[in-house]
């Protein structure tokens, strides 16, 4: 996002693939660009979190990343992305890691289940366990 004479980043994900992933394996999509506009491409409402089956193909512009297990892709939460349809047998496995401020580390809704958190050991109840809100104090005077 562009603001006040500055670009703004206030996530940055990582995706690193565990298999290869080629055509027609449902690869990640970008739309190169669009975390500098300040305005949403005319195409983005049609396809915007959308049920799981649906896909970022057809928005113009946007492109498929090809990986080979063990490679990642950087890019800030702006910039418009998806996955592609999947039409090859199999899976695609990637971890997602996603770098930001805290109060938004479950934007989405999601929360871990007891049942999960109950199975897992306590270093890696740590790594999905919501974090607790850091509460600053005012930047600014007021």
């Amino acid at each position: 996002r562009f603001h006040g004479g500055r670009f703004m980043c206030g996530q940055v994900n990582a995706l690193i693939a565990l298999t290869d992933i080629g055509p027609g394996d449902g690869g990640t999509m970008l739309i190169p660009g669009s975390h500098k506009s300040n305005f949403l491409h005319p195409d983005f409402a049609e396809h915007r979190m959308k049920p799981e089956g649906a896909t970022v193909e057809g928005i113009e512009g946007a492109i498929e990343v090809h990986m080979q297990a063990g490679d990642a892709i950087l890019f800030v939460d702006g910039l418009s992305h998806g996955s592609a349809r999947r039409a090859n047998e199999g899976e695609r496995r990637i971890c997602v890691f996603r770098y930001g401020p805290s109060w938004g580390n479950f934007r989405h809704g999601y929360a871990p289940s007891a049942e999960l958190l109950a199975r897992l050991t306590p270093e890696r109840r740590k790594i999905v366990q919501p974090l607790e809100l850091l509460l600053r104090h005012p930047q600014v005077e007021g």
